[in-house]
């Protein structure tokens, strides 16, 4: 069985970065379309304020184009399975406030996308030219005997990770704060 990772917060106090890196503007960078990044990529600065009491999770919830936000506890369980479709990149979190540098979270690119939508028993809206616009409901295609690994991105609507069941159950005995998985047919957009 294969669920929806989504970057989404469990609690209102949960940090989220609402603005993208000047870095990534710059070097117009996307880490949500399951492209691996050739060019080099220098240190990430991503800049937060806590002054509204907000805390860390695992994987800070950020805005589009910054992929993933993980932490050492997240990375770990990614690695522990071999997973050989994920890029790191060095980031370092910025506190406005206190300007307390926190270099324990890196941008995670998950590289790869898989076609497996299956359109007809989908509850989709769709652009003209035939993109995901809103989902109502997913059903994934996937065939039985073939290997899809334990993490990728549908080819399409690439901001949407797809984990296995391993991994889905590896994250919840750990705890993992930031994201929330769902069945497939019980996500919408």
């Amino acid at each position: 069985m294969y669920w929806v990772l989504a970057s989404e917060r469990s609690d209102e106090k949960e940090l989220t970065i609402d603005g993208i890196p000047k870095i990534i503007e710059d070097l117009d960078l996307n880490f949500d379309y399951g492209v691996n990044i050739i060019q080099s990529v220098p240190i990430i600065d991503v800049l937060y304020s806590t002054n509204d009491g907000k805390f860390k999770t695992d994987n800070i919830v950020v805005a589009t184009r910054v992929g993933l936000l993980t932490n050492k506890k997240l990375r770990n369980i990614l690695d522990s399975l071999n997973i050989d479709n994920i890029r790191y990149y060095p980031t370092r979190l910025i506190n406005n406030d206190s300007a307390e540098i926190d270099e324990d979270y890196k941008i995670t690119n998950i590289i790869g996308k898989i076609a497996c939508v299956d359109k007809e028993n989908s509850e989709l809206a769709l652009y003209p030219d035939g993109d995901i616009e809103l989902i109502d409901k997913l059903v994934l295609k996937l065939e039985k005997n073939k290997r899809y690994g334990h993490i990728f991105r549908l080819s399409e609507f690439s901001p949407i990770i797809i984990i296995s069941n391993l991994l889905k159950t590896k994250m919840e005995e750990a705890h993992i704060t930031g994201v929330k998985i769902y069945p497939p047919e019980d996500y919408n957009l």
